[in-house]
C-alpha cells in the first residue's frame, strides 16, 4: 500500500494520478550520450571506462534527484503532491478551496503535450510542472471541484 492509500480520508477515493512527463529525463539521457559517444574517440579504453563510469553515475543521481519520488494525486477530495525518496515532502489542496486552474505550455510542451498546471486557492498558487497531459489533468481537477460545490 503506498502512502497516498495510507492516508486517505474516510470517503476518499483517487480519482486521477498525473505523471511527469519524460522530457525532464533530457539532460541526464544527453549526458549518458556523451557517456558512450567519448568512446568513438580514440584513447585509453581503461581512461574512457572510468570517465563513462563516472558519468554513468552522475546521469543517474541526477535523474533521481529530478524524478525525486514525485506524485501527483487527485482525489475526490483533495490534491496531493507528494515528493521526496529519503525525506518526505507533502502539499495537500483541499478541493472545495480551490478557485482556479490554469496550464502553461510553451510550443514545443504543446507539441510534446505536457505543461505546467497552475492551481489558485485565494492568494496562493500552486505549480505542478512538467506535467504529461495537462489539459486532462487541469479538466480532471476542475471535474472534481465541480463536485465539491455541488456537495455543500
Amino acid at each position: 500500500m503506498s502512502y497516498i492509500e495510507k492516508n486517505l480520508m474516510d470517503g476518499e477515493q483517487i480519482v486521477y494520478e498525473a505523471r511527469q512527463h519524460w522530457i525532464i529525463y533530457w539532460m541526464p539521457a544527453l549526458l549518458l550520450v556523451v557517456a558512450i559517444a567519448q568512446f568513438a574517440i580514440p584513447f585509453d579504453l581503461l581512461v574512457q571506462a572510468i570517465i563513462a563510469l563516472v558519468l554513468a553515475i552522475i546521469a543517474g543521481i541526477w535523474a533521481l534527484n529530478i524524478y525525486g519520488g514525485r506524485k501527483y494525486i487527485l482525489t475526490s477530495k483533495r490534491l496531493i503532491l507528494k515528493r521526496g525518496i529519503v525525506r518526505r515532502d507533502s502539499l495537500d489542496l483541499i478541493l472545495r478551496r480551490c478557485e482556479g486552474v490554469s496550464i502553461r505550455q510553451s510550443i514545443i510542451g504543446r507539441m510534446l503535450d505536457y505543461g505546467t498546471v497552475v492551481v489558485s486557492t485565494g492568494e496562493v498558487s500552486n505549480s505542478f510542472e512538467r506535467i504529461q497531459n495537462p489539459v486532462k489533468f487541469s479538466s480532471q481537477i476542475n471535474q472534481q471541484i465541480a463536485q465539491q460545490t455541488k456537495i455543500q
